[in-house]
């Protein structure tokens, strides 16, 4: 049985920032083809101290199998200089749920997680997370 991408992702960089913009929730195929399309853009940031913006719409919730991939692939990037992570959840039924969830899926990972309720105070935390790391 073959299982169909569920969730959808962007990708985009700013200031060794990989900005990644979804539409939860999300299954191991949606986050395999977003690495897939992004592989070229997100190496760029290899090589370099670098953060991650997450900006979720809807229910940012992994299948099983998803949170897993998710896990093994923040792992893998903080091989590469990969720092830190803040997220900003828009549009969520329960953001108690999905913050215990993703929280739960980045400690597993080994990262610095922090929530914010708007991406222009993420952004910024994120710059000084990058400045105290030069």
């Amino acid at each position: 049985m073959k299982f169909v991408p569920h969730g959808k992702l962007s990708a985009t960089i700013e200031d060794n920032i990989f900005i990644i913009d979804g539409t939860g929730p999300w299954n191991k195929e949606a986050l395999e083809l977003a690495t897939r399309e992004f592989s070229a853009l997100h190496r760029q940031l290899y090589g370099k101290k670098w953060a991650v913006l997450v900006l979720t719409h809807g229910d940012p919730i992994h299948t099983p199998d998803a949170s897993h991939f998710l896990i093994d692939a923040i792992k893998a990037d903080k091989k590469h200089g990969r720092i830190t992570t803040a997220l900003v959840v828009k549009d969520c039924e329960d953001i108690k749920f999905a913050k215990i969830h993703i929280r739960d899926i980045y400690r597993k990972a080994g990262e610095n997680l922090q929530f914010f309720d708007n991406e222009q105070n993420a952004r910024h935390w994120l710059q000084a997370q990058l400045n105290s790391h030069q």
